[in-house]
């Protein structure tokens, strides 16, 4: 069960990553095609990687490889819309209800996973949770939460493709680099989107340049986690909708780490936390927490 540990540091590290990309969404790269666009760009020093573990995939396991990766980048762009329409200790746990609620029928028609009861209480704990977490009653921002069903379910569908690959190829290397080629190509278009003048405007390049520092801690968190969450995919068996339903934890990281800077560092970044929100996203984080529990055991 080495998947389950390396499953639990990944999430945590792509915490960091999220609270990076919330700050510098609404700070510092308003544009979330920008965004999207150096991160997809960033992707490609995976390719470092491949001389360590190069199997020659076959021609299906690399379409879909690719594919992975292509759906990847839209995904990550709404995501990004969402995260700069909302809040993030909503839109993020949003985002990872409805993921396995997704991945559940997917994963079992065309992977051939097979889940527990166990699973299921557990599996309806944690989409309890994150739906009592989103609930904002007269404050919903509904483009945040559209933005957030369409990077759900690219995602979802992302995730899917890769794990075929896995289960089809004996390496984690060359599967994982295809994805960050496709999701590289994929991202291109994007410099044709208003807005996005890395070459033309020396103030878009000033923009880009002067959170270069933070962008770079927070795609490294966010690399990493990618690695160990795609490495506990591959390595598992009949596993991939239970370490995504596992993105729970992140969601009670990320819920301590707002209010902790919400209430002394709101120059940072800053959320609604009176008593009753509070509360709210204290039952929801337990439920996740026990969703979780339940699914190691």
């Amino acid at each position: 069960m080495f998947w389950f540990p390396l499953a639990i540091v990944s999430y945590a590290l792509n915490s960091v990553a999220l609270l990076m990309d919330k700050f510098l969404l609404t700070k510092k790269i308003p544009n979330p095609a920008i965004y999207t666009l150096a991160i997809s760009l960033m992707g490609m020093v995976a390719v470092v990687l491949l001389p360590f573990d190069w199997q020659q995939p076959g021609g299906s396991e690399i379409f879909w490889a690719l594919m992975s990766g292509i759906v990847f980048t839209p995904a990550l762009y709404f995501m990004f819309l969402a995260l700069k329409n909302g809040e993030s200790s909503r839109i993020v746990p949003f985002l990872g209800g409805l993921q396995p609620i997704i991945i559940l029928p997917l994963t079992w028609y065309f992977l051939g996973e097979n889940f527990s009861s166990t699973f299921f209480v557990a599996l309806f704990l944690f989409c309890v949770g994150t739906v009592l977490i989103s609930y904002e009653k007269g404050r919903a921002k509904h483009a945040a939460y559209w933005y957030g069903l369409i990077s759900a379910i690219l995602f979802a569908l992302s995730l899917v493709m890769v794990k075929w690959v896995y289960l089809r190829t004996d390496t984690f290397i060359t599967p994982f680099v295809l994805t960050r080629l496709g999701s590289a190509v994929a991202a291109l278009p994007l410099l044709l989107m208003p807005g996005v003048v890395f070459f033309k405007s020396k103030v878009a390049i000033k923009k880009v340049k002067q959170p270069w520092t933070l962008l770079v801690i927070g795609q490294a968190s966010g690399a990493l986690a990618s690695v160990g969450v795609n490495l506990a995919i591959a390595i598992s068996t009949n596993a991939t909708a239970i370490i995504n339903a596992m993105q729970g934890l992140q969601y009670a990281i990320l819920f301590v780490a707002v209010l902790v800077l919400t209430k002394f560092f709101p120059k940072i970044l800053k959320e609604n936390m009176s008593a009753a929100v509070l509360l709210q996203k204290a039952i929801a984080t337990s439920l996740i927490i026990l969703g979780l529990v339940l699914i190691a055991f």
